[in-house]
């Protein structure tokens, strides 16, 4: 049940967007099959999904108002991922903090946003939302689309297809640097230990993304999971994870460094080193998780050159 207080916010809200009313609106279709009116021109932004939703639509310049937001290392709320590619956070007073999963209603009501952005991962109600605000529900959860898809839709509803076609650009003159530089018959690989276990993705997020988008091949355990899917292994699958070259990430939004990520694979399986070749020849690369974790064409541009920098600097074996 809807609180006293929450109810009276939510019929206030309802007469305050009486005079938006003039606005230019447009049809829009969300993952729901529900169809909604939207502004035609989006002024005050609710994201409900910050490394999904808010960072996306501000590397695109879309007004962002209020965002998801999450305890970071310190305690404070944070944008995953935000400050590191798009210079915005909570911190700076310009996005309003509407809390984790369920966002807080009221605080939601109170900024009196005209569109609300949401995901299907988002547990506030859709029936509550759409009572604030026009709500478009997007499904990041099923694998219905190419997690970089979300752009597009993205910046149709903002209207800044230009800037995506810029954004596209850039991140296509960093991969094609990164096959001038590298050799693309590299074997690679990409996964991080997490409680006792390995976390294998397919692809690896945007580090996964850059090395197949430039051609490298990948063992056999990830090639034959699911595209956009993930396991949680066990530890003795780990020889079925060494290639070439292998990336492993730590979470730098925590305060992690490369020693925490080789402390929790030695945790998981001790003496891991000596069952990876890559480990054993240098060739084990530990990188910060944030950067290539958010769904972020600047995310995508940061681990590409990280990337062209780090197998364009490796020896490798001579040819049997």
């Amino acid at each position: 049940m809807v609180k006293p207080s929450l109810a009276a916010a939510l019929i206030a809200a309802l007469f305050s967007v009486v005079p938006a009313m003039a606005q230019d609106t447009r049809s829009f279709t969300d993952d729901l099959g529900r169809v909604v009116e939207i502004p035609a021109d989006p002024l005050r932004i609710a994201a409900l999904h910050d490394i999904e939703l808010t960072v996306p639509l501000l590397e695109l310049g879309a007004p962002v108002i209020a965002s998801h937001a999450r305890p970071g290392a310190d305690g404070s709320q944070m944008i995953r991922a935000s400050l590191l590619l798009t210079g915005q956070d909570i911190a700076q007073g310009h996005i309003a903090d509407l809390g984790d999963n369920p966002v807080d209603l009221e605080t939601l009501t109170a900024i009196d946003p005209d569109l609300i952005i949401t995901t299907t991962w988002q547990q506030a109600a859709v029936e509550q939302l759409e009572l604030i605000a026009p709500t478009i529900v997007i499904d990041t959860q099923s694998g219905l689309r190419d997690d970089y898809a979300l752009y597009d839709i993205l910046a149709d509803i903002t209207g800044t297809s230009d800037r995506l076609e810029a954004l596209k650009a850039r991140y296509q003159a960093q991969i094609d640097q990164l096959k001038r530089v590298a050799d693309t018959s590299t074997t690679v690989s990409a996964f991080h230990a997490q409680n006792g276990n390995l976390s294998v993705w397919n692809p690896y997020s945007s580090f996964g993304r850059v090395l197949r988008d430039a051609g490298f091949r990948f063992p056999d355990l990830i090639e034959n999971m699911p595209e956009g899917t993930s396991e949680q292994l066990s530890a003795e699958v780990l020889p079925n994870l060494d290639a070439d070259v292998v990336f492993v990430s730590y979470r730098g939004d925590r305060g992690e460094t490369p020693a925490d990520a080789n402390a929790e694979l030695e945790t998981t399986l001790p003496g891991y080193c000596a069952l990876l070749t890559a480990c054993q020849q240098g060739r084990m690369i530990l990188l910060p998780r944030e950067e290539g974790w958010a769904t972020s064409y600047v995310g995508l541009t940061m681990i590409a050159y990280a990337m062209t920098t780090a197998l364009g600097s490796l020896d490798f074996p001579p040819a049997q």
